[in-house]
């Protein structure tokens, strides 16, 4: 599947076109699963997905209005599955996503990204607490335990 895709397929689209190259009652379990409830998670990775899906692909405007023939058609529309029964395209054409967005739908993608955005990973050395300080600048022994609370030895933790 072309890299760019999965990360715009919603999670039930994902699940249907990997059912595709499973048993008939996989496929049929992936397809009943489109009309199951809908948490918040699939709803926004479902409306980044109607932005960016070509205009000449008809997307409900939410998951649960999609049923098992318009996801197929979506897919095969997408160029990730084809035939009869459809079945994933081992190498599909690669996928060029373009958008073209006015004013509300930047700022409802903006909207989005800020939602999921987690901030920095780490914290920088300087803006730690120094251990002196916190610990009123007593002198620890090496072998004894590291006075940030982690049970190791100084010489494990916070002393090397």
């Amino acid at each position: 599947m072309d890299l760019g895709w999965t990360q715009w397929l919603p999670p039930r689209l994902m699940d249907v076109l990997a059912a595709l190259d499973g048993t008939d009652a996989r496929r049929r379990r992936a397809l009943a699963a489109l009309l199951g409830p809908q948490d918040p998670a699939d709803l926004v990775a479902w409306e980044r997905f109607r932005l960016v899906a070509p205009s000449r692909l008809d997307v409900p405007a939410v998951p649960s209005d999609l049923d098992a023939d318009e996801a197929l058609a979506l897919l095969e529309g997408l160029g990730l599955a084809a035939g009869d029964p459809p079945r994933p395209v081992a190498h599909p054409d690669p996928v060029e996503t373009v958008l073209t967005l006015d004013h509300d739908d930047v700022l409802e993608l903006e909207r989005i990204r800020a939602a999921t955005d987690v901030g920095p990973v780490s914290t920088p050395v300087d803006e730690l607490p120094s251990l002196d300080a916190r610990f009123g600048g007593a002198k620890v022994g090496r072998n004894e335990p590291c006075p940030c609370g982690s049970g190791l030895k100084y010489k494990r933790c916070h002393g090397a």
